[in-house]
């Protein structure tokens, strides 16, 4: 398996920014002799906290080194194998950061729902990087839970021909109705183009799980 950014190059970015082992470790909450074996962790919410702290982009540490070990064409088997399963379906494309996975939901008033990977702009990755924050969603763990529940449970409170737009406990799931290339529209199909919460919050981040080379442990536009 591919080895991420954050692990590659961990040591060399506390030199680059003057940051000493022990100290990097004193604001991580970790003993220094933990430091190494977190520059392994494959945990979002963990990586994330080290991102604010080293103030370096959340994106660069979770950047590959070389390209994940999948095909640049995902198969339609993988494609089409996470209907219902919206968790692993999560887990997947941040794992691989790429593609997209067809009938993830499904809800009686829209249809079936496509979860993509996406970009900077739109899909789970949009999420990753514009809204795990204390407003939104302070972890990896909470955004797929309330994402999920929002999609599935949440009220529709605005339809067009281009979106809809769910609610559920303060929370906003965007759904697109289409696929736009260079502007025209080849493809009909809803997916998810963003989430994020509408309201107030005064949850804070969460302590960070170490994690020993394996993604968080679950617990539990804009």
């Amino acid at each position: 398996m591919s080895r991420i950014y954050f692990e590659e190059n961990g040591e060399r970015l506390l030199r680059d920014i003057g940051i000493s082992k022990a100290e990097f470790a004193r604001r991580m909450g970790i003993h220094k002799q933990n430091v190494k074996a977190l520059f392994k962790t494959k945990n979002l919410d963990t990586i994330y906290r080290a991102s604010i702290i080293l103030n370096v982009p959340f994106e660069l540490l979770i950047g590959y080194t070389s390209e994940p070990e999948i095909h640049e064409q995902m198969t339609y088997d993988i494609c089409h194998s996470f209907k219902g399963r919206p968790h692993d379906a999560f887990w997947y494309l941040i794992d691989h950061q790429k593609g997209n996975l067809y009938s993830v939901f499904f809800r009686d008033d829209i249809g079936d729902i496509d979860l993509p990977w996406g970009d900077e702009n739109c899909g789970v990755c949009h999420i990753l990087l514009k809204h795990i924050n204390e407003k939104d969603f302070p972890t990896v763990n909470l955004m797929i839970e309330t994402v999920t529940e929002t999609i599935q449970k949440g009220g529709l409170v605005f339809e067009s021909g281009d979106k809809a737009v769910l609610k559920s406990r303060g929370y906003i799931a965007v759904i697109r109705k289409n696929y736009r290339i260079n502007g025209k529209k080849p493809e009909t199909r809803n997916w998810v183009l963003t989430a994020y919460s509408k309201e107030p919050s005064d949850i804070t981040l969460a302590p960070p799980d170490i994690a020993d080379g394996g993604r968080a442990v679950a617990s539990d536009d804009s």
